[in-house]
């Protein structure tokens, strides 16, 4: 392979689509908790990709076996054969020691045991995803923790705002990782008999029609209302405080996220691009809130709102050539 081929081989094994928006949990903690040294953010920046390098790319090595099984994903790096099983563990362990060593040499031996405790999480989700069900909620964690490091990269005397960005990063991840990881995966999971919690209660896909329970239904719509609710009690109990349009634009994003929850989850046939595209909208409409609820504290925050889209826009177009269709997943 030629070097320009491999770079993109590994941009896919990283799971690049998302890598900006996970790379960012930490600065969110740190920016709400008043970190304004844009060198200091900018290091946090790359503890954060390699925190995200490590999570996704140990996933796609862990679940090789099953990629192999669907057309859509056994053209992924490790099914395909670009890239060989020990060459990405070699990957996956240099990525580790760089992040170590950065958190190790800018925030000292606590912070490193806070950085690999939240790796410690996202890797007992890789392992045990499918073996046992409610390993969401474990991958929920490694994200709040991921938002606490970065506040106490800056102090441990933690602000009501940092208590709300862990509870809207535990529930956004719940919300991504089994509502829409369980509608997505829901094609093949059932197949290997997967204990992940979707396919426990019957998210499934039988000769391309799917079966989504009102009781899936159910939780999806508990989930999202308790995102909204931890979003707008700060706001009325004075909390947080936001200018009026701010609030507004709050609204519409929440708007917009029940109905593609709404669409998501009643769908009849099971189309991967289609659902790729709701997951994608679910998650940056969902994530969009997060930088507006920060920028009560660092006006420059709203800048944040990009990096998801910048992020996405930038994977498919150099790794897949596409724009509008969504290449990942």
């Amino acid at each position: 392979m030629s070097l320009k081929t491999t770079v993109f081989e590994y941009a896919k094994l990283s799971s690049a689509h998302f890598i900006f928006l996970t790379a960012i949990i930490p600065l969110t903690g740190a920016i709400a908790i008043g970190e304004k040294d844009l060198f200091l953010l900018t290091m946090l920046f790359l503890i954060g990709l390699s925190a995200h390098i490590v999570g996704f790319a140990f996933n796609h090595y862990v679940d090789i076996e099953v990629d192999r099984l669907i057309t859509s994903t056994n053209k992924r790096p490790l099914p395909s054969g670009s890239i060989s099983e020990r060459n990405a563990l070699l990957y996956i362990l240099l990525v580790l020691f760089l992040g170590c060593l950065l958190t190790l040499y800018f925030y000292g031996v606590i912070l490193l045991i806070l950085y690999l405790f939240g790796i410690f999480l996202a890797v007992l989700y890789d392992l045990y995803s499918k073996r046992i069900s409610g390993m969401d909620f474990v991958l929920a964690a490694s994200v709040m923790v991921g938002v606490m490091f970065g506040a106490a990269t800056v102090s441990f005397q933690f602000t009501p705002l940092i208590g709300i960005l862990c509870i809207l990063a535990f529930l956004q991840t719940l919300n991504l990782n089994l509502i829409a990881g369980g509608i997505k995966d829901a094609d093949h999971d059932y197949l290997v008999q997967s204990q992940h919690l979707s396919t426990r209660l019957g998210v499934r896909v039988e000769h391309g029609i799917f079966c989504i329970p009102s009781s899936f239904r159910r939780i999806a719509y508990t989930l999202g209302t308790l995102y909204v609710l931890c979003i707008f009690l700060p706001l009325l109990f004075g909390v947080v405080t936001l200018h009026v349009v701010l609030i507004l634009l709050l609204i519409l994003f929440n708007i917009l996220f029940f109905i593609v929850t709404y669409k998501m989850i009643h769908l009849k046939n099971f189309l991967r691009q289609e659902v790729r595209k709701y997951v994608v909208l679910q998650y940056t409409i969902n994530w969009s809130n997060i930088p507006i609820l920060l920028m009560s504290v660092a006006p420059l925050a709203g800048f944040l709102l990009l990096y998801p889209i910048i992020g996405l826009v930038a994977s498919n177009m150099i790794l897949y050539r596409t724009i509008a269709r969504p290449q990942v997943m």
